[in-house]
């Protein structure tokens, strides 16, 4: 009997229940999604690591160089160390590396470094995680150049350096473990190591060096790290753990996953309110047969059961039907980690974790109507035979107080105020919808713009001319100074300059940190707490350093930094936001002085003059200095950032989407249920003279008030509780307070234009067909 009147139910309810449906099968998918992506995240990364076997410990290094230093070093702690292997890159500069049409890789922010493949580890892969073995006369083009140039298998390349001039066959993409992420200020072109040798006869390339260390399962990193600097050992390039990788080859992947599962978290309000929407306006419709129910005796539990049976059937089906759809849903957010981690994300642990987002779902559903059936408890069945659950308020709106509105609008916004705890689920959906389409356009709009430098450790500037390490640097740096002190186009300029410095950390031993001093005045960074050094013996931290896991030290505290063999206390004065080199940088006065000998970069800030033509100024100052990489900062932030902003995209167009359609049905289903209910009114309405226009003005009215009041609170909320949101989940990175970029047309007018447009032809439609039941049979039922 119970099965019948499921089936019934089903028949009588068609669009209701399809809508449901639908709704829920959406919300699976997404949700299926976003945790399959995650799943395929940790598998990708885990295979990846497995391949590359990548270094626990990498120094960088530019000049003197002893391998039998390095060797006696490994041999006395061969506890802690199970391999090592020594990396030597040829430096490359961008603008002597030629394809295409005359174009070269000058401007890029990357170093360009030549490489053999590794015979022990941190083996550098093709696109099917294999190590890779170049042949002589080609080359393996790192994947962030293929993006960047769009490079083809088959095309050439041709590197022009001093007397050396060589053209390579691209034959395959390098994926790289440890420089695969745009973050990361180096990749590596793999080629034969007898193209190599002549590449290096040749000395075509600056010399650098990549000391590198596999440990011991039990190796302490930590202790290896004081060792070699307390041996003097070479070192005056950052020294990086292993982790720090893995950490930038998942981030792009893991902010676009902390989104999605967001707003997974959100479909499943909109899924509760939905059911708890559907369920109360079927129970005022059954009203009367729940009454003839409980009169024959049958128990609460047995009607219940109707009701929480065909959801149960629901849910069920809907969890089956979208976990098999997201697996093709996960294609479309996958892409940059099947292109940058691993191709192949098959396995049985992504199929395995997609299956918690139906469960979920699942119970989420059943938990929730049974708890909303419990209304049914209290009703008793005289009750239930002459009362309406979703009785309509008092009359506390009169007409003859309408000034403003024509009588149809008024009486449609009274009817929205009589019964708003109906209203009140459609204006929470609106809201959550509005907040599902402007959070990742205000995070997009916020990483593309120039100002997102500030979260980079960069102060607002218009161009920044990165000088890279050669034999003539120190006076290039100079030269180039002189040079803008007299140019007229330049408003104001800032060189800086970063070294290794040693620093004494919590615990009391010495560790390497990368330290840039220079005037910061001129270009002002944004301070969480603090200001920036401007005295002697001042020092700012990045928020990753001053943290309890970095020096834990607080504005006022002092830090122990080793110069020219002397130590040297420094009062923090400001604790700063940067994600870059692991978010974990500081800035001192020049009075601290250069450590001549770990000097990593040469950077010069600057602003442009009022009407000078930047692109031309860019490109004179390329080719005036063309080991220099000139770049204006929204470009610096374009390449740094591009893949993550790229992803964030595609997360955009995927949230305005499914806002849209389940704004769509939501509001669908809510006037079929309401133009339903309110069936004898309307025929009321109608016998009275009322057209079948003025009726629909009527619900349209009420039902845009609603959502546009939804969209008004949908965006403050995602201006103000985004804001909060990004901040946390950012603040492991070491950025934790992110403050959006609102760009008001987008957030105030296009999106909520698209969401009005939507749901207006859908209000209009429904409204237009509901009212034009036959009045006869209206009246008569």
């Amino acid at each position: 009997m119970f099965l019948k009147m499921v089936k019934n139910d089903f028949i009588r309810n068609k669009i209701i229940t399809m809508t449901v449906f639908v709704f829920i099968t959406m919300a699976v998918i997404l949700a299926a999604s976003a945790v399959n992506n995650i799943g395929n995240l940790i598998q990708g990364i885990s295979k990846f690591q497995q391949s590359a076997v990548p270094a626990d410990i990498t120094v960088m290094h530019a000049g003197e160089y002893d391998q039998g230093k390095i060797d006696r070093f490994t041999d006395q702690y061969r506890d802690h160390i199970a391999m090592q292997e020594t990396m030597v890159l040829q430096n490359i500069d961008g603008s002597n590396i030629h394809f295409g049409q005359n174009q070269t890789m000058a401007g890029t922010i990357q170093d360009i470094s030549f490489v053999v493949q590794n015979k022990n580890f941190d083996f550098i892969l093709n696109l099917d995680n294999k190590r890779l073995d170049v042949k002589k006369g080609f080359v393996a083009v790192p994947i962030y150049f293929m993006e960047q140039h769009d490079l083809k298998i088959g095309d050439t390349i041709t590197v022009k350096s001093g007397w050396y001039e060589k053209a390579f066959v691209i034959s395959d993409y390098a994926r790289d473990f440890e420089m695969n992420s745009p973050l990361t200020s180096s990749k590596r072109f793999v080629i034969n190591q007898d193209d190599y040798n002549e590449m290096l006869k040749m000395q075509a390339g600056e010399l650098e060096y990549l000391i590198e260390f596999k440990l011991n399962e039990s190796g302490d990193s930590a202790a290896v790290q004081t060792a070699y600097n307390e041996a003097g050992l070479p070192a005056n390039g950052p020294i990086l753990e292993g982790k720090i990788f893995a950490i930038f080859n998942s981030m792009s992947d893991m902010i676009v996953a902390i989104v999605i599962i967001f707003i997974s978290m959100l479909l499943l309000v909109i899924a509760s309110l939905c059911i708890r929407l559907t369920f109360l306006a079927t129970i005022d419709e059954d009203m009367r047969e729940i009454g003839v129910m409980k009169a024959m005796g049958i128990s609460r539990k047995d009607i219940k059961k109707v009701y929480l049976n065909k959801y149960r059937i629901i849910a069920a089906a809907a969890g089956i039907i979208g976990y098999l759809m997201s697996f093709a849903a996960v294609n479309l957010l996958n892409s940059n980690m099947r292109l940058y981690i691993a191709s192949d994300l098959s396995g049985s642990l992504n199929y395995i974790l997609a299956l918690i987002a139906p469960l979920l779902v699942y119970v989420i559903i059943v938990m929730y109507c049974k708890r909303v059936l419990k209304r049914i408890d209290k009703i008793s069945a005289v009750e239930a035979l002459r009362s309406d659950i979703m009785e309509r308020g008092k009359n506390s709106f009169p007409l003859l107080k309408n000034k403003f509105f024509s009588t149809n609008i008024y009486m449609g916004l009274r009817d929205v105020g009589k019964r708003f705890r109906l209203y009140r689920l459609l204006l929470v959906i609106f809201i959550v919808c509005t907040f599902i389409v402007i959070l990742p356009v205000n995070i997009y709009n916020t990483m593309s713009s120039p100002e997102f430098s500030s979260y980079m450790g960069i102060g607002k500037q218009d161009m920044r001319i990165d000088l890279r390490r050669t034999d003539s640097i120190t006076e290039d740096f100079k030269k180039l100074q002189e040079e803008l002190q007299n140019d007229s186009d330049i408003e104001k300029f800032a060189p800086y300059i970063t070294s290794s410095y040693q620093v004494k950390n919590a615990e009391g031993s010495w560790d390497y940190m990368n330290i840039e001093t220079g005037d910061f005045s001129v270009f002002p960074l944004k301070f969480l707490e603090g200001r920036a050094p401007e005295r002697e013996g001042e020092i700012s931290l990045s928020l990753a350093n001053a943290a309890k896991d970095g020096l834990n030290k607080k504005v006022g505290d002092e830090v122990t930094v080793k110069t020219g063999g002397q130590e040297q206390k420094l009062t923090v004065t400001g604790i700063y936001q940067d994600i870059t080199n692991g978010g974990k940088t500081a800035k001192a006065h020049t009075s601290l002085g250069v450590n001549e000998e770990a000097i990593l970069w040469y950077i010069v800030s600057l602003d442009l003059a009022e009407g000078v033509d930047a692109r031309k100024k860019m490109e004179y100052y390329q080719n005036a200095y063309s080991t220099a990489q000139v770049n204006d900062i929204k470009e610096y932030t374009q390449q740094t950032l591009g893949n993550i902003i790229d992803q964030m995209g595609t997360v955009v167009v995927g949230g305005i989407s499914v806002a849209i359609i389940i704004a769509v049905l939501i509001t669908a289903l809510f006037l079929r249920m309401l133009l339903s209910k309110d069936m004898s009114q309307i025929a009321i309405m109608r016998s009275m003279g009322l057209t079948l226009k003025q009726i629909s003005h009527q619900y349209m009215a009420g039902t845009l008030m609603v959502l546009i009041l939804g969209i008004i609170l949908g965006v403050l909320t995602a201006n103000l509780l985004g804001e909060f949101l990004v901040s946390l989940a950012m603040s492991s990175m070491g950025a934790a307070k992110i403050e959006f970029v609102h760009i008001i047309w987008q957030t105030w007018l296009l999106c909520p234009l698209a969401l009005i447009i939507a749901v207006g032809l859908t209000i209009y439609i429904s409204c237009k067909v509901a009212v034009k039941d036959d009045l006869s049979v209206v009246l008569r039922s």
